[in-house]
């Protein structure tokens, strides 16, 4: 039986490049640690699953890679032996500045506590968890800056979700829980921004995911699994926002924004198809990759 290659020029060029280097490090960890030819390509093999398997051909621009510890391994456990994990950050925003005042304690602090909460949610989402160093890391400040940062955003009312935080004293409440909290109580978009020192968009596309996860539950009976699939965010994000709309259901205002919420549900069921949706959501059900 052949096979068959593509054989445009950059098809082979990338095949050979990847097999005369996959080979050279094979040779190497024959010659140098006397494995076997068969335990060196398990060794390349796990390499290169560990550091050039990341989806980096959807980076966009502010975006880069980092590693971190998984969310699954306790506060306690050493560096060392904890799993870790490669996330996709945004360390650049297009709303970082956006609908911006100074605050109390200055632009640049603000603008420091916007992208913290941002990349320890998109860690979350993505089966990791950013300590306090790692932000340090990412924000170019001092581990002191990122604990002040930590208590000013606490005494609002939001818990930003480090690895202490997750993992010592629960979750907490997030910023995304607080944006939605406010918008069920009856706040409207503008006010909520000036509560919680987000931008217009940023609020604007908190509530929208939240509107397609009820619609999606309430109204289509998706399971969490199939939600996370339509809706195109992570089941844990599924989770708060099911949790949040069941702890606020009984409200009358809650009862009010239920109109709203089918509106925009229903409009980005019929955008996104709703045949697309179900198939998607069985593909991945069955361990199967979607076309």
């Amino acid at each position: 039986m052949s096979i068959v290659h593509s054989n445009s020029y950059p098809c082979q060029a990338g095949r050979r490049d990847k097999k005369t280097i996959d080979q050279q490090l094979k040779q190497a960890v024959v010659n140098g640690t006397g494995l076997s030819p068969w335990e060196s390509e398990v060794f390349v093999k796990v390499v290169d699953e560990m550091f050039f398997k990341a989806d980096t051909g959807t980076l966009k621009p502010g975006d880069t890679l980092f590693c971190c510890v998984a969310l699954k391994e306790g506060a306690g456990k050493p560096l060392n032996e904890c799993e870790m994990v490669t996330v996709r950050l945004t360390l650049f925003g297009a709303d970082d500045f956006a609908g911006m005042d100074d605050g109390k304690d200055g632009r640049l602090a603000a603008v420091r506590r916007r992208r913290m909460l941002r990349l320890c949610e998109q860690a979350l989402d993505q089966g990791g968890v950013l300590s306090q160093e790692d932000l340090a890391v990412l924000l170019m400040c001092d581990s002191k800056t990122i604990r002040r940062d930590i208590a000013a955003l606490k005494e609002t009312g939001i818990t930003v979700p480090t690895r202490g935080t997750v993992k010592d004293i629960g979750p907490g409440v997030t910023h995304r829980e607080v944006i939605v909290r406010h918008w069920l109580e009856g706040r409207e978009e503008l006010e909520i921004c000036r509560l919680t020192h987000h931008s217009m968009g940023s609020v604007e596309s908190y509530l929208k995911t939240f509107k397609r996860v009820v619609f999606l539950r309430e109204e289509k009976k998706f399971t969490p699994h199939e939600i996370a699939v339509a809706a195109g965010v992570s089941a844990r994000l599924v989770g708060i926002y099911t949790e949040l709309f069941n702890s606020m259901k009984g409200k009358s205002m809650v009862a009010e924004r239920l109109s709203e919420i089918n509106v925009c549900g229903s409009q980005h069921y019929k955008e996104t198809g709703e045949k697309k949706d179900l198939q998607s959501a069985n593909c991945l059900k069955n361990g199967r990759k979607s076309i």
